[in-house]
């Protein structure tokens, strides 16, 4: 997969998802739901198209976009793009219609394959040996510590939960959801 630039356009993004379509809805959070796109080459990605309502303002979303840029590590989910467009829309208001401004605001991310580990610890489907338990707590551990000393700024998730551990195809943890970050400086 190779992306020209990280920023991509919402119409490219709308076409991969199929129109962000209910089809191609993979999970959904507090600021949005979360889609999966296809490229050309096969490739698969999560699009999370944040909520025009959200409280995901405009500088939490620089904040995860600059986050998440920077960081390389294999206990991280990694974003590999970003739109942010502002697009004119006609709403009603007061029984007129008027013309304004929207952003939309949307994520890319790698596609990972297993869901979250909320899903695999709780209820019926919770069938981890003890090996896979500790090496997904062992991964998260170590994705942590990158975050606080790897990096050039320490960054401080916020939120860990197991619905922000994501899995892939070898349970492998990559912690996810960047919205409450916060950089810190020296």
């Amino acid at each position: 997969m190779e992306i020209p630039s990280p920023e991509l356009p919402s119409q490219f993004l709308r076409e991969i998802t199929d129109g962000f379509s209910d089809e191609r809805k993979v999970g959904e959070g507090a600021f949005g739901i979360v889609y999966k796109g296809m490229f050309k080459d096969g490739t698969e990605i999560a699009v999370e198209k944040l909520r025009e309502t959200s409280s995901f303002h405009d500088n939490q979303f620089k904040n995860e976009v600059g986050s998440l840029m920077q960081v390389n590590h294999k206990n991280i989910a990694k974003l590999i793009g970003y739109c942010y467009e502002i697009q004119k829309k006609v709403v009603e208001h007061n029984g007129k219609y008027i013309l304004t401004e929207t952003v939309e605001k949307l994520l890319c991310y790698e596609y990972i394959s297993n869901g979250s580990l909320d899903k695999h610890i709780y209820g019926e489907s919770s069938v981890l040996d003890w090996h896979t338990r500790f090496n997904i707590i062992k991964g998260i551990c170590e994705g942590l510590h990158f975050l606080h000393k790897g990096s050039e700024r320490p960054i401080i998730h916020l939120d860990i939960k197991p619905g922000n551990i994501l899995l892939d195809d070898n349970m492998v943890p990559k912690i996810a959801d960047f919205g409450l970050s916060r950089l810190l400086g020296e």
